[in-house]
Order: structure tokens, then C-alpha cells, then sequence
């Protein structure tokens, strides 16, 4: 686009607009391909946007001369909200005229403005594709310079990867075994032995070591490979690859299959303002947006060549000799993570790690490196540490060759640093137990086993429950949460924790068990006190509100209470009960008021049903009127368990109430069955008819 040209067009007054015209009017005119629209607030020229009629292109520029890329709606509306339209923009019946004569979009009359955005938007979208279209070329320009993986890479990657190990393949139905080395068959005759599963015997043709395998047709094995090289002298490149080694599938030869996922550019010197660009494989090709799920960093080998060339010049030079070191002895690790940290104390640590041969250790602490600003968490290491008894932080140098010389991990590592700092000793089984178990140094000493079992001797305890008390099925590790979970349990409980019977018990599982119940009854005698507690205070509260309340309770009890053969009824003692049974069976009584002023004027009454067997457990509440009719039943949650089974015993109830009423019972009754179709009409102008339902379902007048 032009601009000094467009820049010398002098603006275009709107036709008809005065000096003092208030509002906003847009000016139409050309100037050679150009489309130019000036827009105008209160009489003064505020901005110009330019369209080219051809292609489409856009600009605008305002009264300061500040071009910007604008389309005319974001140009022009200063509002978020806003919309471009002819009443808010209003324009001339002949500069509409210019804007459709040189646009060569559909023409939509509704408004101007809409036909000149389609252009803008259609010009946007096609330089937004080309824009793409480059920058996929660039990536894929800069991945074609990246050589393919030659035979060396291949054959080193499986050396490591498999090393030495072949299969004797059986193939039943030829009965013929073929060797994975030399891919040629032979008969059990030839080998001159018995062919077991997993045995190892000599190829009789190539005399390689074999592993027999008679359950599967073909095996393999999946590892990590990382490679370092040079690729110009702006870039090294970090290379990501899947491998996977496959015995018996393809010409029943050991053969492997590198697959490229991440391509790491590490930038030399300070052109580039990052220090590296990560390109990901992902629908045939390659792309550095996105960051597909199949694409891992993890644990593998570093191939040696080229490490030098890669990393000089780069951000990550620091590591230059160590990964030479590591790869030279084929060491496995998780190098991306290494590599994400810089920092001369971690680069050092990992040295240490490395010339000393904790290959183990080295590989869990390479997994642990955290990205949290290329600051990582390395457990128990220490990283400034000057020798290698301060990184480990075990003074005692018989440990630490102990720890190479078994080449442990993490878990052993802080198992020796205990046993270091305790002055104690730990068995090397009791150590690969642990290990094998996942169980941490950390939580032993957390827990409360630490408080009464050694390390070994816990050792001996979960292995002796798992196969005693829960019969080998549950891990090592599982028993153990147990066992604190058991302990944990007991000292809450009051428990003697000193004596051996409570804190080694015979049969953990049983023991825990019961600590299980007995907690639990514990937790509930609490709630019910808490309730008990909770309870008495409403109860205070609705005694002070309806004096007298409890009067009433004892004098109905004698007419009342009754007891059958499977069911009781019981008159709740005081206000507290009620209050009580309301919160036990999670229902409204005990919480709402009505119920007490009921009680009081004699309209209702409220009683208990039991079971016989278990007089103290609530299980019903019923509302009943003093003539025996049940206005309601409810259960826990307000539901009716067994109804069917009670309401025989509840006309039994009623039959016996009758025979008990005095005169001013029968008076109450009718006052109460008066109040009770009041209540029911108040309902039915509310149009409550749930409610209604539900009280007319309870409903039980005497027969």
C-alpha cells in the first residue's frame, strides 16, 4: 500500500455536513485502487481507512499520522460493543454510491459497511493462510537439513537396548525353534537337550546363549534414545526416539525401529531470545505448535557422537563433558530433564553421581528434576555438597560403597542416610526388601511403626501377616498402611501402646478390624452426646417458650403407652426426647415449634414406636390426636420402612386408646379433627397438594 500517497489526498467532507454538525459522518472518494473512507466527529476529521479495491488490502491512519493494520470496524468503533452501521455512521447517498460501484463483493443494501468487511475479512483470511503456508515451509526447510539416523545409531541403540539377549523361539506348529541371532531353525534333536520354557542353551548353528520362549511367537522391549549433534552454526539439535526392540518379528531376527518424536533446537550464541525450540512429530510431519499427548520425555540412552558439537556455543554447554562421560558408559537417564537445568552446583551433583557409578541413583534423581523455573527437587541430594560424602550426606564411606556396589536408588539411599545418622545398622534384604515394597524411609519415620518396630523387625511382621492374616492376598505395602492405620486407631483409643500385645498384635487383621469398630462406636456414642447436648438446649429453649408442655407428656402416658408382641408405642419423657428422636430419625419433629403448641392445647400428641427388641433405638415417630387418630408416621429421613407390617399393630394401638379416653378426651378429639380440616383447607388454597397427599396417605382415623 502507498501510504505517502494516500497521505497527500486531502479529506472529503461529508455533503450537507456543516462546520458545526454533531455526530459521527463518514466521507467516501478514490484515489487511483484505493478505496478511501474519512470519518468525521462534531465537524472534525478524526481518521482515514484505506481499502484496496482489488486485492482487499487494509490500513488506517488518524490525525497523528499512526498507521495501524485495522479493519474499518475496529478502526472506526471505539466501542467493544459497538457495531458498524449506516444510523450510527451515516454516509451520503453518493458516496454509497462510489463504495458499491468499486467493490467487487456481493452487494447487500441492508448496510454499506457490511460489503467493505467482507473484502477486509476475505483479504485477512487469505494472508493469514499464507502467513501459515510460510511458516510450515520454514519448518519443514529446517527439518529437511536434519540428517536421517544412520546404521551406527541403529545398531548401538540395540547393543544397549538388548545387549546379548537372544531368543529360542518355538514355532509349534513346524515344531521348529529359531534363534534370534542367526534367524535359522533347529530341532530339539539338534540342540541335544530338553527345551524348557525359560532355560538358556547354546544356538547349535551359531553357538549365541539362548533363552528359550515357548508361550509366544514374538517378544519385545521398549527404551529411549537421545541424540545430541550439530546442525549449523546457529543450532545443535536434541533428539528424541522411541525404540523398540522385537524378537521373532520380522524373520525371526533380532531386528529395532526408531521413531522420532521430539526434535529439540538449542540456539547458539544470543540470536535467538529463546535458548531452545521444541518441533513435535504429529501427522506425518513435523510442527513446533502443539504438544501431542503421544510426545514423552523419559528414561533412556544418550548416543556419544556428537554431544560436543551440539551443545558448545549453546545455553547448555555446562553439560558438555558430563553427557560425554554418561554415554560413553551408556547410562540411562532422563537427559531432556538433566538437560533443563544449568546450574553448576546440579551439574556437578550429577558428576559425582556419574564417576562414582550410582547408575540407579542417577536415573530417579534425573526423573525427579522439577521445571519449576529450572529449579528441581532432588530428595535427599545435597547440591552444593564438596565431596561426595556431602551430596549423599552420609559420612560413613562403607555405606556409600555399599550403595554403589548395590546399585540403589533413592529409597536405599535414604535408608542409609538413617542408618547413618542413627548409628545403626540395616541388612542388604531388609533394604531390597523396602525397595521392592515402595515403603520410604519417610514413612516409616512419620508413622508410628518407626515408635516400636526396627526396620527388620517390621520387615518380619508384614511378611508374616501377609502370609498368616490375610493369606497372600495383599502386597507388602498395603499391610504396612494397614498396620499404621491399626496403630493409629489404638492410641486414639486409649490403648497401652507400651505393651507389646497392643502394638505387635498377632493377627493384624483381626485386631484391626475390631479397632475399626470400636472407633466407630466411639464416634457414634460422641455424636449421640453431641445430639444428647444440642437436643437439651432446644429443649430449654421450647419448655421456657411453652410452659407447661411437660405436664401434659405425663399425664397422657398412662392412656398411651401400650407394648404388642413385635411393636411398643412410648410417651416421650420430655421436650429433650422429642427434640432427640427428631435429630436421631432426621425428620422436622423436635425442630419446628408447631408441634409443642400442639402439644400444649391438646391438639396432637407425640409418642414413639419401638420395636420390642430394641426399646432405646428410635425407628417411628407418630402424631396422634387425643381421640387416636395418627395424623402422621415417619421414619428416618421421613420415609416408612415395613409400613405395611405396623399398621396392624397401630389399629391394635387405637382400639386400646379408645377404651382409655375419659370425657375431656373426647372433647379435645373434636377440636382437634376441627383444626385438622383447617389446616388441610389452608393447604388446599396454598394449592400445596404435595403436602396434602402425603398427610392424607398417614391419615389413620379410628374404625
Amino acid at each position: 500500500m502507498k501510504r505517502k500517497q494516500i497521505e497527500k489526498v486531502p479529506a472529503k467532507r461529508p455533503e450537507g455536513m456543516g462546520k458545526k454538525k454533531k455526530g459521527k459522518h463518514v466521507a467516501a472518494h478514490l484515489s487511483g485502487d484505493y478505496l478511501i473512507l474519512d470519518l468525521w466527529s462534531d465537524g472534525i476529521w478524526t481518521r482515514r481507512h484505506v481499502t484496496d479495491r482489488n486485492t482487499g488490502e487494509y490500513a488506517s491512519y488518524d490525525m497523528d499520522g499512526v498507521w495501524t493494520e485495522e479493519n474499518l470496524e475496529n478502526a472506526f468503533v471505539s466501542d467493544i460493543w459497538g457495531v458498524m452501521n449506516e444510523e450510527r455512521f451515516p454516509i451520503s447517498k453518493g458516496d454509497r454510491e462510489i463504495i458499491r460501484e468499486n467493490l467487487k463483493v456481493h452487494w447487500d443494501s441492508r448496510n454499506i459497511y457490511c460489503n467493505l468487511e467482507s473484502l477486509e475479512s476475505e483479504y485477512a483470511r487469505e494472508r493469514s493462510n499464507r502467513k501459515e503456508d510460510r511458516r510450515i515451509q520454514r519448518v519443514n526447510e529446517l527439518m529437511d537439513r536434519v540428517p536421517a539416523v544412520g546404521k551406527a545409531v541403529c545398531e548401538w541403540a540395540e547393543e544397549q537396548a538388548a545387549g546379548c539377549l537372544h531368543y529360542a523361539i518355538w514355532d509349534k506348529p513346524s515344531g521348529t525353534y529359531y534363534c534370534t541371532d542367526c534367524g535359522n531353525g533347529f530341532t530339539e534333536d539338534d540342540a541335544g537337550t530338553r527345551m524348557r520354557h525359560k532355560i538358556r542353551v547354546p544356538c547349535p548353528l551359531c553357538h549365541r546363549e539362548l533363552v528359550v520362549e515357548k508361550r509366544r511367537p514374538s517378544l519385545s522391549m521398549k527404551t529411549m534414545l537421545t541424540l545430541i549433534h550439530g546442525l549449523d552454526e546457529k543450532r545443535g539439535i536434541q533428539r528424541h526416539f522411541a525404540v523398540t526392540v522385537f524378537w521373532g518379528e520380522h524373520g525371526h531376527r533380532r531386528s529395532i525401529r526408531l521413531h522420532e518424536t521430539i526434535r529439540c533446537m538449542l540456539h547458539k550464541g544470543s540470536w535467538s531470545r529463546h535458548y531452545c525450540d521444541f518441533y513435535y512429530a504429529q501427522y506425518g510431519g513435523w510442527d513446533n505448535k502443539g504438544n501431542p499427548c503421544n510426545c514423552r520425555w523419559r528414561t533412556g540412552y544418550l548416543y556419544p557422537e556428537g554431544i560436543q558439537e551440539g551443545l558448545d556455543g549453546t545455553a547448555y554447554h555446562a553439560w558438555t563433558d558430563v553427557f560425554r562421560y554418561m554415554a560413553s558408559k551408556g547410562m540411562r537417564a532422563n537427559y531432556d530433564r538433566l538437560l533443563a537445568d544449568r546450574r553448576e552446583d546440579f551439574v556437578r551433583m550429577v558428576e559425582y553421581l556419574a564417576k562414582g557409578r550410582f547408575n540407579r541413583l542417577l536415573e530417579e534423581t534425573s526423573e525427579e528434576v522439577s521445571y519449576d523455573h529450572g529449579y528441581g527437587r532432588y530428595n535427599s541430594l545435597n547440591l552444593i555438597g564438596e565431596d561426595i560424602c556431602e551430596v549423599m550426606h552420609i559420612w560413613d564411606r562403607q555405606k556409600i560403597n555399599r550403595l554403589r556396589q548395590e546399585d540403589g536408588g533413592i529409597n536405599m539411599l535414604e535408608w542409609l542416610q538413617w542408618a547413618d545418622n542413627e548409628g545403626k545398622r540395616i541388612g542388604s534384604d531388609v533394604l531390597a526388601w523396602f525397595g521392592k515394597n515402595g515403603i520410604s524411609n519417610a514413612r516409616y519415620c512419620r508413622g508410628r511403626a518407626s515408635m516400636h518396630l526396627s526396620p527388620e523387625q517390621l520387615m518380619h511382621y508384614i511378611e508374616r501377616q501377609a502370609a498368616e492374616s490375610y493369606g497372600g492376598m495383599r502386597k507388602a505395602g498395603s499391610i504396612f498402611e494397614a498396620y499404621e492405620d491399626y496403630l493409629s486407631m489404638a492410641a486414639s483409643l486409649g490403648k497401652d501402646m507400651s505393651d507389646a500385645m497392643v502394638f505387635r498384635p498377632r493377627e493384624l487383621k483381626r485386631r484391626h478390624d475390631e479397632a475399626v469398630e470400636e472407633r466407630n462406636r466411639h464416634m457414634e456414642a460422641e455424636r449421640i452426646r453431641m445430639d444428647r447436648e444440642r437436643a437439651k438446649k432446644e429443649a430449654e429453649k421450647m419448655e421456657e417458650k411453652y410452659p407447661g408442655s411437660g405436664a401434659v407428656l405425663a399425664q397422657i402416658r398412662t392412656k398411651y403407652e401400650y407394648e404388642g408382641e413385635r411393636f411398643r408405642i412410648v410417651v416421650p419423657g420430655s421436650f429433650c426426647d422429642i427434640v432427640s428422636e427428631g435429630m436421631a430419625l432426621h425428620h422436622c419433629v423436635g425442630n419446628t415449634e408447631r408441634y409443642f403448641d400442639r402439644i400444649l392445647q391438646h391438639e396432637t400428641y407425640i409418642c414413639f414406636l419401638r420395636r420390642t427388641e430394641e426399646p432405646d433405638r428410635p425407628f417411628y415417630t407418630i402424631e396422634v390426636e387425643p381421640g387416636g387418630t395418627i395424623r402422621q408416621h415417619r421414619g428416618m429421613y421421613d420415609e416408612e420402612p415395613d409400613i405395611e407390617e405396623i399398621r396392624p399393630f397401630l389399629r391394635e394401638w387405637q382400639k386400646e386408646v379408645r377404651k382409655r379416653m375419659r370425657e375431656e378426651d373426647y372433647e379435645y378429639a373434636r377440636v382437634s379433627a376441627v383444626k385438622r380440616e383447617q389446616n388441610m383447607e389452608e393447604l388446599r388454597q396454598k394449592n400445596n397438594m404435595r403436602v396434602i397427599a402425603a398427610l392424607m396417605e398417614d391419615l389413620m382415623e379410628v374404625v
